[in-house]
């Protein structure tokens, strides 16, 4: 009869197993009833007594006032050093984004001037393809024909000694 009782109980606990495992997606509750089985099946088949195992909740004892003032201390502690986290954690946020904003306008500011430079470029490379062109058809320019603002050799040469 024992044994009948015995498999009663195992079969509800393997459901019950299973339906956690699967909630959990885990197959540790499945292992543990298996492992459970076996260990009472042993003990059973050595003539021991069926293994029962029973939790009670824990039974907790009234504070003193000397725990319940630390325990105050240390909760008003932990609320002053979780404030000053939170106030650290918005400071850090503000600064970050007042350097973003910096940052943004500096990129601007720095495509600005890659514009620029890139037209001036281009527009010195069109005022040395129209000078060299020239040099080519008539030979080299005086320096009345010479487009203002490019240097010649001899102007490079002479800059280098004044």
């Amino acid at each position: 009869m024992q044994e009948v009782n015995v498999n009663v109980n195992l079969d509800s606990e393997v459901v019950r197993a299973s339906a956690e495992a699967q909630a959990s997606g885990r197959l540790t509750p499945l292992i543990k009833v298996e492992l459970w089985s076996k260990i009472q099946a042993r003990r059973l088949s050595e003539g021991k007594e069926e293994m029962a195992v029973q939790f009670s909740p824990p039974q907790t004892t009234p504070m003193t006032e000397e725990e319940e003032e630390k325990c105050k201390k240390r909760k008003e502690c932990n609320k002053e050093a979780a404030q000053r986290c939170r106030e650290r954690k918005k400071e850090k946020q503000k600064n970050d984004e007042k350097e973003l904003t910096s940052l943004l306008l500096r990129n601007e500011e720095l495509k600005d001037t890659i514009k620029n430079l890139e037209e001036e470029m281009v527009f010195y490379q069109g005022m040395l393809s129209i000078q060299t062109s020239n040099q080519i058809e008539t030979g080299p320019a005086s320096p009345e024909q010479q487009v203002p603002g490019l240097w010649t050799v001899e102007e490079d040469f002479l800059e280098q000694y004044l």
